[in-house]
């Protein structure tokens, strides 16, 4: 991989992101929940003959492990070693799965894939164009990419919740760019189906898909504003922060939160495309 490609999303991976979502494994495949169900009916692996799946950004394996549970044989494909390191780890013996530590918009896999699938794992590319055509290029004719991806964060009330009570602190971080990587790079459809279609791909379809998200499971105000604090998009602004600012912030999530909770928990709704495309 060229020096500075994809850089500030690998060093995000191995430090803050990454630690965060090794830690927060659990809460964080109960929370993305509905949305990893809709992945998988859109691949239409159940029931199919066995399919040889690239899965893009796997994290830490959830999604691989499926597949692979489901009859199939899957490389999962991550930049991020200690959620790799966990996804080898829940993988134990099988003998269908392999996981690799590789910017998928280079990395050569000494495959064909029928599927190239990914949960919310390809909207961080520097350019998405070319990573998008390097790996169709390893899709076999005929083959199909299927993911998810956010829709707009105005659509997304897990992300609006904490952000509001962020800016009634403090000054709202600067958005990146509208093409820049972030987890809501894919959130314009026609941006997407460019992408797609100049990387060669045909029938591209977006899918709506709404869903509630559980805010880890924790019970109470004070464990579900450490979960919203810990996760999305306020992370990182809010790790920022000076210590009595992060206190204030702290003080106005637990109350913002408390009358949101639902017999102690926190589910805020979240709103996705479910995309597939086809390599002619």
């Amino acid at each position: 991989m060229s020096e500075g490609k994809n850089q500030a999303q690998r060093e995000l991976w191995n430090t803050f992101a990454g630690e965060r979502w090794t830690r927060r494994q659990v809460d964080i495949d109960a929370m993305l929940g509905g949305f990893t169900q809709a992945l998988m009916r859109a691949s239409g692996l159940e029931g199919s003959a066995p399919q040889t799946v690239l899965d893009v950004g796997c994290g830490s394996g959830e999604t691989s492990l499926m597949i692979a549970d489901l009859g199939h044989k899957v490389i999962g494909v991550d930049i991020s070693t200690s959620l790799l390191a966990l996804a080898q780890k829940r993988a134990g013996d099988r003998a269908n799965i392999r996981f690799l530590e590789a910017d998928a918009s280079d990395a050569v896999f000494g495959e064909e894939f029928d599927l190239l699938i990914s949960r919310f794992g390809v909207m961080f590319f520097d350019d998405p164009t070319a990573a998008f055509a390097h790996m169709v290029q390893q899709v076999k004719p005929g083959g199909r990419v299927v993911f998810v991806c956010w829709r707009p964060p105005a659509e997304n009330e897990w992300v609006t919740m904490p952000m509001q009570v962020l800016v009634s602190v403090t000054e709202p971080p600067p958005p990146p760019p509208p093409d820049a990587p972030s987890p809501f790079a894919f959130a314009n459809p026609e941006r997407t189906r460019a992408i797609l279609e100049a990387a060669g791909l045909t029938d591209v379809q977006f899918t709506a898909v709404d869903a509630s998200m559980s805010m880890g499971s924790g019970k109470g105000a004070i464990k579900a504003a450490d979960f919203v604090m810990e996760v999305g998009p306020a992370a990182l602004p809010i790790a920022q922060l000076p210590p009595e600012t992060i206190a204030m912030v702290r003080e106005k999530m637990e109350s913002a939160i408390l009358p949101l909770l639902k017999d102690g928990y926190l589910s805020l709704g979240g709103a996705i495309w479910v995309v597939e495309a086809r390599k002619p």
